[in-house]
């Protein structure tokens, strides 16, 4: 039987990877179940694999709930891998959790002998931290309610805040530098009352100049 290796890649990550083996006779729900563990993120969600072409243009549709069936969609539980296989290098374009909007790009690069002592589906090689799954929906999240005035701490998902109950937020340089200013914005006079200590500090340095040269002469 043949065994197809694909290789995984976020759309914005591109240096971030996962090679997985499946079984051509493996179905895109088995896929789903690999790729997801194997990113560190959880199977909670809907998502969606379409087949593709070069330029990762989306074309049939995969999709995980009956409920989402269309004429036309598939579903992943009863189609196999092999199906929608129509090229040596076959792509598919795996979209998962609508409203975080994950979109993942995925390649087949090679046909492998299958090891009867092996489990398939399986990841036989990791490259790259994946991005934390709920971080960038929290920020998002709470980017929009600051800007409506309806920040609450007791309205966040409770799976999103267990995601980051444990890790703090990490900023670039210029976003903690925009931080700090922000802080001097909302303290009235924090910046000038820094600037008077310095002008202070400066006048005691000038008369104790003044007051050792007087000595001297």
């Amino acid at each position: 039987m043949a065994i197809y290796k694909f290789r995984v890649t976020f759309e914005d990550y591109e240096d971030i990877s996962r090679d997985i083996e499946i079984k051509s006779s493996q179905t895109f729900f088995d896929f789903f179940q690999i790729i997801l563990p194997s990113i560190g993120f959880d199977t909670k969600h809907a998502g969606s694999f379409f087949s593709s072409d070069d330029y990762w243009s989306k074309g049939n549709e995969v999709t995980l709930l009956e409920e989402d069936l269309e004429p036309g969609v598939k579903l992943m539980k009863t189609t196999k891998i092999a199906s929608l296989i129509e090229q040596p290098n076959q792509r598919f374009v795996f979209l998962y959790d609508k409203e975080a909007c994950w979109s993942l790009f995925i390649e087949l690069i090679k046909l492998v002998p299958e090891d009867a002592k092996t489990t398939y589906p399986r990841c036989i090689k990791s490259l790259g931290t994946a991005p934390k799954q709920y971080k960038q929906k929290l920020i998002a999240k709470l980017k929009e309610e600051v800007e409506n005035g309806t920040a609450d701490d007791k309205i966040i998902d409770d799976e999103v805040y267990k995601a980051i109950s444990d890790e703090k937020l990490v900023f670039d340089e210029d976003e903690e530098t925009s931080l700090h200013e922000d802080e001097n914005d909302l303290v009235p006079g924090a910046a000038d009352d820094d600037s008077e200590e310095e002008h202070e500090g400066d006048e005691e340095h000038h008369e104790d100049e003044e007051h050792e040269g007087g000595e001297a002469w």
